[in-house]
């Protein structure tokens, strides 16, 4: 499938021309450096299948490659295509999805692929953004990798520092996500497709420029580098914390929950659900079962709360 040209900017959906390629930019030297170093043999980078580059994008989403690696080509031996995983039911996405985190994004697939499976793909950021769990990132990433569109590149955690290291010359946190925006929609070199520039960008951020330790000596844009005389002197300051720590979280706890609940022999009741989870520590706070559960139900990860009595999990 590919992008119709219809005049219309395949990212914004307005009608003004798409982020043009520039003659010089801050990323100019990535080329050579992409060609020698650039991730090539991860799987995902040999479709151009937008359910399969939809699935990597998901599954990668504050997830390890490490962690996605054996897990990718899995999912879509056993779903291979959005109309193979819309007849799956949920519990079954849910056990694959297990130890890749955040299953909301599961739903969030599988939901899609209901949607896709009955209307086909859209093919432009407005569209795509109005299917369950996709974002302004993850459609971008689409329009790019699979549809070859000439659009800026999506910008995740990694693509963000090193723009605003590069390009600004501060740190992730230390700017607006428009200027953001704006360095990297020029970031472009003119002979560069906005598919390898973005895989470029993806790589760099990722294996060179991060978060704590840059490794300014081996990087291919430290000359023109905004930033690389402030790293050479000192690393660089640690970003507000966003998260609590996993050990420990309720988030644990939910997903300890959530892997009793889909169980072949889920527990029946509450007592039994917390002797289930009882080895997670979160597990120990008063109502923090509870609230679990209550969160799990809210996303419709797990079945409602059954009428026939408030002890019960599960209907019979």
């Amino acid at each position: 499938m590919s992008v119709t040209n219809t005049g219309i900017h395949p990212v914004t959906g307005s009608e003004s021309p798409p982020p043009s390629a520039s003659a010089t930019t801050w990323a100019d030297p990535l080329s050579p450096w992409y060609a020698e170093h650039g991730r090539h043999t991860l799987p995902w980078r040999h479709t151009r299948d937008p359910w399969g580059v939809l699935v990597s994008e998901v599954m990668l989403q504050q997830t390890a490659v490490a962690r996605v690696l054996p897990r990718w080509h899995p999912f879509l031996e056993r779903w291979p295509d959005p109309a193979a995983c819309a007849a799956a039911p949920l519990e079954e996405i849910l056990r694959f999805w297990a130890g890749l985190g955040y299953p909301r994004r599961a739903r969030g697939l599988l939901e899609t692929a209901r949607r896709g499976a009955e209307r086909g793909w859209p093919v432009d950021e407005a569209g795509l953004r109005r299917l369950p769990g996709v974002g302004a990132y993850t459609a971008r990433a689409l329009l790019v990798l699979a549809f070859d569109a000439d659009g800026p590149p999506p910008r995740d955690v990694n693509v963000g520092r090193l723009a605003a290291r590069a390009g600004l010359g501060v740190e992730l946190h230390q700017t607006p996500a428009r200027r953001l925006e704006a360095v990297l929609s020029s970031s472009r070199p003119a002979d560069r497709s906005a598919r390898d520039h973005t895989l470029a960008l993806f790589d760099l951020g990722a294996t060179v420029c991060t978060a704590a330790a840059p490794g300014c000596p081996r990087c291919p844009l430290r000359s023109g580098c905004a930033s690389a005389a402030r790293l050479w002197a000192a690393p660089p300051p640690r970003p507000p914390r966003r998260q609590a720590a996993y050990a420990g979280s309720q988030r644990q706890l939910r997903g300890a929950v959530l892997s009793a609940l889909l169980d072949p022999a889920p527990p029946q009741t509450r007592a039994e659900l917390h002797r289930r989870v009882a080895n997670a520590p979160a597990a120990r706070r008063p109502g923090a079962v509870e609230a679990a559960l209550l969160g799990l139900r809210k996303d419709a990860l797990v079945p409602p709360a059954p009428a026939e009595g408030p002890d019960l999990l599960l209907a019979t």
